[in-house]
């Protein structure tokens, strides 16, 4: 038997020809093959830590309050890194995280860096170096998030449970308190295993799109707005493997982590129909990037760029959206996992 694994959005093969008894009940002699193949420090590497935290203090420049700012997640040395969007260098690190996945932003700013040994989520004002907030998630493993444009309801793609079993959609009214959890497509006993990745929607409001694998192969769902079960959802032109799920302000939109592709769908119900894709050339193993959409207040210079981690690479590349071609590299990341916007007089999604 194969059993394909989505290391948070990157489909990793075992064979279980000889763990039959492992991968009937997520036993031992899985877990220990799981922990052998996939990337040490990514979210699929459950149980192995690439670095002990707590090895240096988060610190953060003067003026990086007053500044938009790109955050990056680094699976390997355990820290957020905080870059100038115009200065193009890093303005601040906060470090002492418990393998941090996801990143994502509300409209104040304020950073969640979902934690995947930690089974929680920490929030952090703009530019700030000290948790205003934390959100426990325990007896998952934590990677994407996306704050409601409309309600600053949280959501978080839970890929799989420490046992290695089905994961599933949590979402946090206000970014606050108890999540209430929904089961992906057929609940338990669904097709399903891993939730990867999850986003909102602004146009229709409220409707959480999310994709993961089933069956061995990429599937997308969607929560919608007012109901309390998920459905499955069908795309003309299909991504590879699970890569972002946002709305880039027009349409939503999914990634795909094997060739860097950026598909975006309008949808008719549970179909979807591919409008237009952006292909970041030269990416490398992206896996979360992060469409940029910046409108100042007076609707001027309206940018759309895309943020783009190399998880074998180590840089951050930052493309413009549907423009092609590389723009800023962001050096430093050793594994850079996830990125999200923080921006100052601005809306962002």
């Amino acid at each position: 038997m194969i059993l394909l694994f989505s290391s948070k959005r990157g489909l990793v093969t075992i064979t279980c020809a000889a763990l039959l008894a492992g991968c009937a009940n997520g036993g031992s002699v899985l877990r220990q093959a799981q922990d052998d193949m996939l990337t040490p420090g990514s979210a699929g590497a459950l149980g192995r830590a690439a670095k002990a935290p707590g090895v240096a203090k988060s610190w953060m420049s003067p003026d990086a309050k007053n500044q938009d700012l790109i955050y990056v997640s680094d699976s390997a040395t355990y820290d957020v890194y905080a870059y100038s969007l115009s200065k193009e260098k890093l303005v601040g690190t906060l470090t002492d995280q418990n393998n941090p996945a996801g990143l994502c932003a509300d409209r104040k700013g304020n950073v969640f860096v979902t934690q995947l040994y930690g089974h929680q989520i920490v929030e952090y004002r703009h530019g700030g170096t000290t948790p205003i907030g934390t959100l426990s998630d325990p007896g998952y493993e934590p990677g994407a998030c996306s704050v409601s444009w409309w309600t600053g309801d949280l959501a978080v793609a839970n890929i799989v449970s420490d046992e290695f079993t089905q994961g599933n959609l949590v979402v946090y009214p206000k970014a606050k308190g108890n999540p209430t959890t929904y089961s992906p497509p057929g609940g338990a006993s669904g097709d399903w295993f891993s939730v990867n990745d999850i986003g909102y929607s602004v146009e229709p409001a409220g409707d959480l799109y999310f994709a993961g694998t089933c069956n061995s192969a990429f599937c997308a769902g969607v929560l919608p707005n007012g109901s309390s079960t998920a459905e499955n959802i069908t795309l003309d032109v299909s991504p590879q493997s699970p890569g972002t799920v946002q709305f880039d302000g027009i349409h939503m939109t999914f990634a795909d982590q094997t060739d860097g592709t950026i598909y975006a769908y309008t949808f008719s119900g549970t179909k979807g129909a591919e409008v237009y894709s952006t292909t970041l050339s030269g990416s490398s193993d992206v896996d979360g990037s992060w469409i940029l959409w910046i409108a100042y207040r007076k609707h001027k210079n309206i940018t759309v760029r895309v943020a783009a981690p190399q998880q074998n690479g180590g840089d951050v590349l930052v493309y413009s959206y549907r423009g092609g071609g590389t723009g800023r590299t962001l050096t430093g990341p050793t594994q850079p996992f996830g990125t999200t916007y923080s921006g100052i007089g601005h809306s962002t999604f």
